[in-house]
């Protein structure tokens, strides 16, 4: 949920506002377009697991670098957010192709609805912790725990 909480980091860390959100978002998004790129040209995985599971990592620790940022490295946190959303697509579009060639055509329905409903449903537990966690401990903290622990839960 650190998504929802960077309209904060822009304001209260770095001193922006809604262009400074604009360019942190596009940061993420350049990096989401660069990464569907990469995972459309690139065959021959040698491991669709493993891949999905380094991407899962770096984008934890890119995450989590966010909130290391200081506020006069922008650049820092901008290159980051690139990076972890290079790495979305890769993790999601290696994860889903790995389900279609275990998981028996028959079971593939409701397979995919069991996970996406899953990711769905840790949305609003998300936000219903990451608000008092950042109102109390700061926004920056989310995004380093909220980045380590994704890294933590990849391997």
């Amino acid at each position: 949920m650190a998504a929802a909480l960077l309209p904060i980091l822009a304001t209260e860390h770095f001193g922006g506002g809604a262009l400074l959100l604009a360019w942190l978002q596009s940061a993420w998004g350049v990096g989401m377009v660069l990464g569907a790129l990469i995972l459309s040209v690139k065959r021959g995985w040698k491991s669709r697991i493993r891949a999905a599971m380094l991407a899962l990592v770096a984008q934890g620790f890119c995450i989590a670098v966010v909130g290391w940022t200081p506020a006069r490295a922008l650049w820092l946190a901008l290159a980051a957010l690139g990076v972890s959303g290079l790495m979305n697509p890769i993790v999601n579009g290696l994860f889903f192709a790995l389900l279609q060639t275990v998981v028996p055509n028959e079971m593939q329905g409701r397979v995919f609805t069991l996970a996406m409903s899953a990711s769905a449903a840790m949305s609003p537990l998300g936000l219903a912790i990451a608000g008092p966690v950042a109102d109390r401990l700061g926004v920056r903290i989310w995004f380093v725990v909220g980045g380590l622990a994704t890294s933590w839960m990849g391997p």
